[in-house]
């Protein structure tokens, strides 16, 4: 069955804004600007709406766009344009990498409302909001922890000096963060019973730490594999989920240049990756590993991709 893929960017370089493209039985074709909107980072897709991050003319914040990539409402309110976006019921949250914020603006019948912004720190280095049972877990990279706000107060999850947590996924039953760091290149298990760090691994080649820009997580459907991808080293990394204890069982070349993002679609692995310009699709095999390149499209400086 033929699905529309859309791909958040940062213009300029040759893009100019939201791209789009098709996907069936792994092939990818038709890729076409879809909203010409300044730096569109990171994507959410929610009831046939997109809310993105993006700058505008009076300064950087939010938009929303319909089916046909017309902008509906967009509402600025900050200096500089967000890394990450996420939608829960009728508030989007976003977090902000330089400013050491993370924001949340209401959608108030289809329009945007601004709620809040709260600083956590100049430099945080905040990467993503994670919104469950009530909390907000804020991952801030050069702070070292997830910071946790749960309405009253800050609580953290702390790390190593130099980890640099970055991106996380929660398991369906809302008991375990599985996590990725930036800096140190591990992946963590957490429990959010009482947020201690479970186990770890290095999602590398040997094993080995510290040669950064490890950036996106993804859990398979049966959550019995993670997926990591590393940017410096081009790669995607499948680590086996037993137990929640990991266990790296693949490591393979994404199929160009700086994996920020992939997600897993029907089967396959579709990787956007931002220096060679391109998404492209490999094959899945049944036991969780990688296989076969199938398919690539050219899309500008993609960073995000939803469906």
């Amino acid at each position: 069955m033929k699905k529309t893929i859309f791909a958040g960017t940062y213009t300029g370089n040759g893009s100019e804004g939201i791209y789009r493209f098709d996907f069936e039985d792994g092939i990818l074709s038709n890729p076409a600007l879809f909203c010409p909107i300044k730096n569109p980072k990171y994507l959410n897709y929610t009831d046939g709406v997109i809310a993105t991050t993006c700058d505008l003319e009076n300064g950087s914040g939010v938009a929303l766009v319909d089916g046909n990539g017309k902008i509906i409402d967009s509402l600025a309110f900050e200096t500089g344009t967000s890394c990450y976006i996420t939608r829960k019921d009728n508030a989007l949250y976003t977090a902000n990498y330089h400013a050491g914020t993370f924001s949340i603006i209401d959608i108030v019948d289809g329009r945007l409302k601004f709620n809040n912004s709260v600083k956590i720190q100049d430099g945080a280095g905040c990467h993503q909001v994670i919104a469950h049972n009530g909390k907000l877990y804020v991952p801030s990279l050069f702070l070292d922890r997830i910071v946790i706000d749960d309405g009253e107060r800050f609580k953290s999850i702390r790390f190593n000096q130099g980890t640099g947590p970055r991106h996380g996924v929660v398991t369906k039953d809302g008991k375990y963060l599985y996590l990725v760091s930036e800096l140190s290149n591990e992946l963590f298990v957490i429990s959010l019973e009482n947020n201690e760090i479970l186990a770890s691994t290095s999602v590398l080649p040997c094993g080995e730490k510290h040669k950064r820009d490890t950036a996106a997580i993804r859990l398979s459907e049966d959550e019995k594999h993670a997926y990591v991808s590393t940017r410096t080293l081009d790669i995607v990394t499948v680590i086996e989920m037993n137990d929640h204890i990991p266990n790296v069982i693949q490591i393979v070349d994404c199929g160009g240049k700086h994996p920020r993002d992939f997600i897993l679609l029907d089967g396959y692995l579709l990787c956007a990756n931002r220096f060679s310009n391109n998404v492209v699709s490999f094959a899945m095999h049944a036991d969780g590993t990688i296989g076969r390149k199938v398919s690539q499209v050219t899309v500008p400086q993609a960073v995000s991709l939803v469906y």
